[in-house]
């Protein structure tokens, strides 16, 4: 005869194991959207701050070389930080005297195109009649006139967004040179707050998300200037004007992965029909799709697994940065995908620190650069502690 059937006996394990895994991950999710929200309300202090992170990892090198040479540690932030910034807006106002010519050059061409195309759109396939194409330019000329007020909101608008684009800017150069100047003592601070028996885990955690930081921006950086570089030699060769402006832009798109480098390339393309007709735009296209290639299927996989501890998957790349782009638009494309390829990396080190914890065996093969066969030099001397303490 058998007893009573417990109720724990009646549902299938696969059930309860997955009711438990659904409510901890739908904590976490909760978690997340909090803080995103949190982030985003206050974005006028978490961009600046994130900014100033992933800039520090390009500044705190030289700062460190300039300290080991003598030099106090206020003074040579002072001079990265502001000399660097100094040295981009020299190059931006040398810039604008070329893009002035050039542009002036550019407009006649423009013109001409344009007038090219409405003969196309009349005599072309399409056929379309001059007397529709008049009225639609009336159209949308009497839209134009009826959307003044509404026009002039949107420039309030944009002056208010250029006021805050301008404080946050301060505020991130500001931060981003107390994080240089006293990197040691931040770091320290925050493992003196953390209870001692996890300033380990605290230390080895931050160090990994830094390291990852600082290649991703550094692997980043590194493949959208040999980018630039790539496409400005062919849009010299070609002939076509506004090289450096374009070269800019290629390696500002750089640091927006898959969007950045197609909306650049696309620029690109516009200049040379203008420019130098179909002709010409069918060489650059073949140019920028040359190197774009060579660049994402060549430099950027080799590049990145050697600065990056876990590198994403394109797929990973593309949904964290269309999540950006939707919950913080242009600034959410620019920070989502250094920010995943952070988490990432943490999230890496805690899953071998629990591997370590419960005694399981440390995961053999991948590919070399990642945390499997690469440790950070915090784990090892981390292991050795335990063992003593055993």
């Amino acid at each position: 005869m058998t007893g009573p059937v417990r109720e724990q006996d009646r549902v299938p394990s696969w059930l309860a194991t997955a009711a438990a895994w659904a409510w901890r991950l739908l904590l976490l999710v909760l978690a997340a959207a909090v803080v995103v929200q949190v982030a985003t309300r206050l974005s006028l202090v978490t961009v600046p701050l994130l900014v100033a992170l992933i800039l520090a990892t390009l500044a705190g090198p030289p700062t460190r070389r300039l300290v080991r040479a003598g030099w106090r540690p206020a003074f040579a932030a002072f001079v990265v930080v502001f000399g660097g910034v100094a040295l981009v807006l020299g190059a931006l106002l040398a810039l604008v005297p070329l893009l002035v010519a050039q542009t002036r050059e550019l407009v006649p061409t423009v013109l001409v195109a344009v007038q090219d195309l409405l003969d196309w759109l009349e005599g072309g396939p399409l056929g379309f009649d001059p007397v529709q194409l008049q009225q639609f330019g009336e159209q949308a000329l009497q839209q134009f006139e009826q959307q003044t007020g509404a026009l002039a909101m949107g420039a309030l608008l944009a002056l208010v967004t250029a006021v805050e684009f301008a404080v946050a800017l301060i505020l991130a150069l500001v931060l981003l040179f107390f994080l240089v100047k006293d990197a040691d003592r931040l770091s320290g601070w925050c493992l003196a707050r953390a209870p001692e028996a996890h300033r380990d885990t605290l230390r080895g955690v931050g160090q990994r998300a830094w390291d990852a930081l600082a290649g991703y921006v550094r692997g980043t950086a590194l493949v959208a200037a040999i980018d630039a570089i790539g496409i400005a030699i062919g849009l010299a060769v070609v002939g076509v004007p506004l090289v450096l402006p374009l070269a800019a832009l290629v390696f500002i798109g750089g640091f927006v992965p898959i969007i950045g480098a197609f909306v650049s390339g696309l620029l690109a393309v516009l200049v040379a029909l203008a420019d130098g007709g179909p002709t010409t735009a069918l060489i650059v296209l073949a140019i920028v799709i040359a190197v774009q290639q060579v660049e994402s299927d060549v430099l950027q996989p080799l590049i990145m697994r050697r600065l990056v501890a876990v590198p994403l998957h394109p797929i990973m790349v593309l949904a964290v940065l269309v999540a950006g782009t939707v919950l913080v638009g242009v600034v959410g494309a620019f920070l989502a995908v250094p920010l995943a390829a952070v988490a990432s990396a943490v999230a890496n080190e805690l899953r071998l620190r629990h591997q370590t914890d419960v005694g399981g065996p440390r995961p053999l093969g991948g590919r070399r650069g990642e945390l499997d066969e690469d440790p950070s030099p915090v784990l090892p001397s981390w292991r050795s502690r335990r063992r003593r303490r055993n």
